[in-house]
């Protein structure tokens, strides 16, 4: 697939989510009382979502210092109800309209980073040229504080960003100076459905092959090479 074909992949898509049928399958594995009082809250949630909707499109809320609580919310409830879809769609409009992502008014967002260790912020959009400099990362972790790589802004990416993410995590330390990665369970969660999806590109498993690496972990290594070889029926990467 050409890179112009997929300049931006967002991660965030609907094809990262679980499907309706999954979750209906949970659902009716529950007590009845549960089952009825998660129906109630769904209703409830759905309707303020709704009510949050129509604020933002109101003339009655037009006063920033009104708007921004609004804002948060609706961004809760989009992220708690797995609404990536519609949160993505959010976050660009909040960008386009205050000149910053959502992310940065969302402390959850945000994680309680050890100051004590040098932060390596990754960027929204993994793009050529916006990560970090190796050489850097090696130095902080080589130091006596260590270094940490944050994801939590991170839900996109295209081609040749995962390319150098890929480079950049080859060359990472994999003793006990390694980093810590903070935030990038998503990220992974969300690359590894878009992979499995008809238009998923060998840069997205060569990501995800260089992450299980690095983790040590051969058994998830292992399973994702099955994958990998009934997917494109070649030989797939080595450990």
């Amino acid at each position: 697939m050409k890179e112009t074909e997929i300049s931006t992949l967002d991660f965030t898509s609907p094809e990262a989510l679980s499907t309706g049928n999954e979750e209906s399958i949970k659902l009716k594995t529950l007590p009845s009382n549960i089952r009825e009082l998660l129906n109630q809250a769904t209703t409830e949630v759905e309707a303020a979502i709704q009510n949050l909707e129509q604020a933002l499109k109101s003339d009655l809320f037009k006063d920033p210092s009104w708007q921004d609580p609004i804002w948060q919310l609706l961004a809760y409830l989009y992220l708690g109800t797995n609404r990536m879809d519609d949160f993505s769609s959010l976050d660009r409009r909040h960008e386009e309209t205050f000149g910053a992502p959502i992310f940065v008014n969302i402390p959850q967002e945000k994680l309680q980073l050890d100051s004590d260790r040098v932060v390596f912020e990754m960027p929204q959009k993994i793009v050529c040229g916006s990560l970090p400099d190796i050489t850097s990362v090696q130095e902080a972790c080589a130091s006596s504080k260590g270094a940490m790589l944050d994801f939590s802004r991170v839900h996109g990416a295209d081609t040749g960003g995962l390319k150098e993410l890929v480079e950049l995590f080859s060359q990472l330390p994999r003793d006990q100076t390694k980093p810590e990665v903070a935030a990038i369970d998503r990220f992974i969660s969300s690359l590894g459905k878009a992979a499995d999806d008809t238009a998923g590109t060998q840069e997205m498993w060569s990501m995800l092959f260089e992450y299980k690496r690095f983790c040590n972990d051969i058994d998830a290594f292992d399973e994702l090479a099955i994958k990998f070889a009934v997917r494109f029926g070649i030989s797939p990467p080595s450990w």
